[in-house]
């Protein structure tokens, strides 16, 4: 089948997309040519022995430490690696070491709800058996239907 005009101008222009997206930086930009890429970076890092970390942070945290690490005039893992080892340093050994999970909080207090009749109990649990064997039957229907029009699509396109 061949393809439109449009089609091709279209992929054409996602291929020279992406040989720019993965093209080395020219020459003329000295010292972005410096850096290594992404592979040989991440070996560097591995042998300097830094790994990965991800952290979800609020919005006012994180402007705080780049406004920090832009006024030091480093980088925001430098910054963020010392910040981290002064308040570790700051914490007793002890409680550093043991120290409880902290449970999470909720935006709205939970209420208790109080125990089910047993009449009740037993109303949804045979609704919930009803339910279970409805679901065979409109899963069974459905596929009837999905191979009904696979047929006639094959029939439509001899």
């Amino acid at each position: 089948m061949s393809l439109k005009r449009t089609d091709l101008a279209k992929s054409l222009n996602l291929k020279i997309q992406g040989q720019m997206q993965h093209a080395a930086v020219p020459s003329r930009f000295a010292q972005a040519a410096a850096l290594p890429d992404r592979r040989e970076q991440r070996k560097l890092d591995q042998a300097a022995g830094l790994v990965p970390f991800a952290v979800k942070l609020k919005k006012e945290l994180v402007a705080r430490l780049g406004e920090l690490a832009t006024a030091r005039q480093v980088t925001l893992n430098a910054l963020v690696d010392e910040v981290l080892r002064a308040g570790l340093a700051q914490l007793p050994a002890a409680a550093a070491a043991a120290a409880p999970a902290v449970p999470k909080k909720t935006s709205k207090p939970v209420a208790e709800k109080p125990p089910a009749a047993p009449k009740a109990a037993a109303k949804k649990a045979a609704g919930k058996a009803a339910a279970q064997d409805k679901a065979p039957a409109k899963k069974a229907a459905a596929q009837k239907a999905a191979a009904k029009t696979t047929k006639t699509a094959k029939k439509a396109a001899r």
